[in-house]
């Protein structure tokens, strides 16, 4: 499928922006004026407003109504949230953007701050995570099962897990919400990987939902289930550039060589239930359930190669590089000469599962009093268990690459081995790295489980107040989170020479390589497995405990200030956490190898108080306008690896004062993010078929983290096993703490617009636009770095053009980052921070739905996800230093929606 025309097409977001602001102040005139005389003379029909349009209405109405500045997504029908993700609708919103990880939006940023800084909720109850930490893995969450997504960017006191950033409320259906019985199956194939080097794959998604009544109308019953299975086949390559001297110049020459091309195999199960009991008009009593299950094993096989490498393996004896061609201080093109690569066949296995369950009871004493009772549970779990085994070449057998095309980057680089990796005389199983093994296999896994109780009550206040209802509670939640990562060394037996048979050959990445292929897990009983005590592997393992009381009041404004009417709420929580870590602290300077290092295990953390007042109005004015402030104390809890009471402690013997104490690790004492929060918010809106707004937040930190190295750490306790003696005690520690000071601020402009309301000769365009340009004042990482906040992008903006009428439909989006600091894992299956490039993805759906006959209820509709092919880009020191880039190709999806 070609895109050349969907990529040369370049939606502009700020003039389109610009212009619907100027056509939305047009469009009372032409309200006022009429259509034509023909409008004047009869009463116009009713018409029900389904589809496309049906769900941008029911999310203005959300917008509009909130108290809070929100932001919210409802779906057009049952199981029809308009992308092939959750988080990719998520991502459209205004100041909100995705990173993508395979391929797919998963990680959500809100206003410019990582995924840590924003919490999730499930109908209004605080969410576990398959993420290492707090931030939700939004691809866990099929879009069929949820009805609406509401982000609050400023938070009211009854909100439970609120984010610093914001707060993600996902939704599911309610049954007695529904006028009557509704059915509706959806089924979509889908092919991937179009446009991609790998040539793609193919995959099915299937939901089906069932709503029901009975019982006059007092019971009702949700049911929906969603599968999606897909095999995909992607490219892969990455690198690093080094400085090296050419002829007497220091010049950037790439040393890494590594080009992968990826299977993977992926089934996500959804299955969600409500239950819901109104027997009275004082009662009710509501069971949501919800499951998801996610498998994405990945069969990589790939080439690589490290010139510049530390170990044994990476040369013979020495490379050296010939005919370097240099170009703007960058080798374009040479020959490096000794070297020794890596052919891997890997498999990652990878499986998450996630349960949430809630009870919420609703019973009206009288007309003034009111009381909730609400229970619920989450639980994630995730297995990831890579399984890497290794071939090359004899090591005294070295070969000569070719490279050309290096000043385009590494995206353009073109390389070119010497040997034939495919034939099996040359090719052995064997430590071809020079790691000291001849494979690895790791066994990840992840538990996050969290209990929770709500008990509040609402009182009436008297008419003529300046409030209309007080709101208190209690919340009570229990959490607990885990991590270990046993590793093991994979050694050829004993007498096992490493020759292979049957094997098979294979393209490494888009480098057009031909290495050896074989049947990974066939050859597993080839292998001893050696547990690794490596001491990092030690600092990978923690559990984090935490209880959180939250007791909390809020007042409902409903008045007049000057005759202006004015709603909202003001409140406050007092949050009473109780922490704990446990982590093995591990002396990294002494001992016989790596099993010899000494290792405790250790428990600490701490206890704290934070108050959080918060204050929401929403003044109304003429023709629609609100105006709104959000003054509040918002807060992120530390990230659980950060609290992780891990850590190494050794005498440094070279130190230039003399054998020094040392050591690192996380802080089990670490407090929260804490910021006060201005927002400010002008809206019009046209009923609710239309909107235009500008915001502005700024957020002033009184408590932020960042790593610290304390030169006045007393390491009293921890034994001295090193021939060395230290002066004193006291040494230096790296460890995240808290800082104060730094500000984070922004502005945002939003809009949307059906065109039928500038023309009658429009009726059915209609268009979506939003900006939001971020900024901040903090360095995360300590004073002498300057690397931005993780997940900053300096400039996002969503383009939505859409077209519905008589069953017809159309729409093309587009999202636009730009460049930041993304959160990815890493080679030992730790987090780490990386540079990726701004990119611009561009999606389009087309859709019919019947009208009458025997086929009204169906609808078909075609997909293509990323038409334009956007590469996912990883860069080093510079944008134009690129690193990794993959190219996943379009996702085309062709399905039936059939509703009864």
């Amino acid at each position: 499928m070609s895109t050349t025309g969907i990529t040369a097409f370049r939606l502009k977001p700020i003039a389109a922006a610009c212009s619907l602001i100027a056509a939305c102040a047009a469009a009372p005139a032409v309200e006022a004026q009429g259509v034509s005389g023909e409008a004047d003379q009869a009463a116009p029909a009713k018409v029900q407003v389904v589809g496309i349009r049906k769900g941008i209405e029911d999310a203005i109405s959300v917008k509009k109504d909130s108290t809070s500045i929100v932001e919210a997504i409802s779906a057009e029908d049952i199981g029809k949230l308009p992308d092939a993700s959750i988080a990719e609708s998520i991502a459209r919103l205004p100041g909100v953007t995705a990173q993508r990880v395979n391929g797919r939006a998963q990680e959500i940023s809100v206003r410019g701050m990582s995924g840590d800084f924003a919490s999730t909720l499930m109908n209004g109850r605080e969410q576990v995570s398959t993420g290492d930490n707090r931030s939700a893995q939004f691809d866990q969450y099929p879009s069929e099962l949820l009805s609406g997504v509401v982000i609050y960017k400023t938070p009211d006191a009854t909100l439970i897990g609120q984010g610093l950033a914001g707060t993600i409320d996902l939704q599911t259906v309610r049954p007695l919400s529904f006028a009557r019985r509704e059915v509706a199956l959806n089924v979509r194939g889908q092919k991937e990987g179009v446009g991609s080097d790998a040539g793609g794959g193919k995959g099915v998604r299937v939901s089906a939902f069932y709503i029901d009544q009975f019982l006059g109308r007092t019971l009702g019953v949700a049911v929906g289930y969603a599968r999606f299975q897909s095999r995909a086949d992607s490219a892969s390559r990455t690198g690093d550039y080094a400085d090296i001297v050419v002829d007497g110049q220091k010049v950037s020459a790439p040393v890494h060589f590594k080009d992968f091309i990826n299977h993977k195999n992926e089934t996500r199960d959804g299955l969600m239930g409500v239950l819901q009991w109104k027997p009275n008009r004082d009662f009710s009593s509501m069971v949501d359930l919800y499951y998801s299950r996610f498998d994405s094993p990945t069969t990589r096989k790939g080439y690589e190669t490290v010139t510049n490498a530390t170990w044994t393996g990476g040369c013979v004896p020495d490379c050296t590089l010939t005919d370097a061609v240099v170009k703007d201080g960058k080798v374009d093109s040479g020959v490096w000469h000794g070297t020794h690569s890596v052919i891997a066949n890997n498999i990652e296995q990878n499986k998450s599962h996630l349960k949430a369950a809630g009870w919420n009871n609703r019973l009206r004493l009288n007309d003034d009093w009111s009381v909730e009772a609400d229970l619920s549970y989450s639980e994630a779990m995730r297995n990831e268990s890579p399984y890497e085994t290794w071939a090359g070449a004899s090591k005294t057998t070295g070969d000569a690459i070719t490279f050309g095309n290096g000043a385009a980057g590494l995206a353009g680089l073109q390389w070119k081995p010497g040997l034939n990796y495919t034939d099996p005389k040359i090719i052995t199983l064997m430590d071809a790295g020079g790691w000291g093994m001849a494979g690895y296999l790791k066994n990840l896994e992840v538990e996050d489980k969290l209990k929770s109780l709500r008990l509040a009550a609402e009182r009436t206040l008297p008419d003529g107040w300046a409030f209309s209802k007080l709101t208190a509670g209690v919340n009570y939640s229990d959490r607990y989170k885990s991590r270990s990562v046993p590793e093991y060394q994979m050694q050829l037996k004993a007498g096992d020479n490493g020759v292979m048979t049957g094997t098979g050959s294979a393209l490494a990445g888009d480098s057009g390589i031909p290495i050896m292929s074989y049947n990974e897990l066939g050859i597993a009983g080839r292998y001893d497995l050696v547990t690794n005590n490596f001491f990092d592997i030690y600092l990978k393992a923690w559990e984090v405990k935490e209880k959180n009381l939250t007791g909390y009041a809020k007042l409902d404004i409903d008045t007049e200030i000057a005759s202006i009417p004015v709603r909202g709420n003001a409140g406050v929580q007092v949050v009473r956490i109780d922490q704990r870590s446990s982590g093995n602290t591990v002396d990294t300077g002494s001992g016989s190898g790596d099993s010899g290092r000494p290792v405790v295990q250790q428990t600490d953390g701490t206890k704290y108080t934070d108050v959080l007042p918060s204050l929401n109005l929403a003044a109304s004015f003429s023709h629609e306008q609100t105006v709104r402030l959000g003054l509040a104390r918002v807060m992120a809890r530390p990230r659980m690896d950060q609290m992780s009471n891990s850590g190494t402690y050794y005498v440094d013997g070279l130190d230039i004062d003399g054998p020094t104490w040392k050591g690192g690790g996380g802080n089990p004492h670490l407090r929260p993010f804490l910021a006060k929060a201005v927002d400010l918010s002008y809206e019009k809106y046209f009923d609710k078929k239309a909107y235009v707004a500008a915001a502005a937040f700024y957020k002033k930190l009184d408590s932020y983290i960042y790593t610290y190295t304390n030169g006045q750490f007393d390491f009293t306790g921890h034994p001295n096993r090193s021939p060395f003696v230290p002066a004193s005690n006291i040494g230096e520690y790296t460890q995240p703490q808290n800082g104060s000071g730094g500000s984070i601020h922004g502005i945002e402009l939003s809009a949307s617009l059906p065109f039928g309301m500038v023309h009658r000769y429009l009726d059915g365009f209609g268009l979506q636009a939003s900006y939001a340009r971020t900024g901040s004042a903090i360095k995360p990482f300590g004073n002498d770095d300057s690397s931005p906040l993780p997940g900053l992008s300096r400039g996002t903006s969503n383009l939505t053009l859409y077209y519905e009428n008589a069953g017809f439909s159309a729409r093309v989006a587009q999202r636009r980052r730009s460049d930041f600091l993304g959160e990815i894992i890493g080679f030992a299956s730790t987090r780490r921070f990386q540079y990726i490039k701004a990119e611009r993805v561009i999606d389009l759906q087309l859709g019919y739905e019947f009208q009458q006959g025997w086929l009204k209820g169906a609808s078909l509709l075609f997909q293509v996800n990323n038409a334009n092919n956007a590469k996912y880009q990883e860069y080093q020191d510079r944008p134009d230093n690129i690193t990794n880039s993959t190219k996943y190709g379009s996702t085309v999806l062709f399905g039936l929606n059939y509703k009864l």
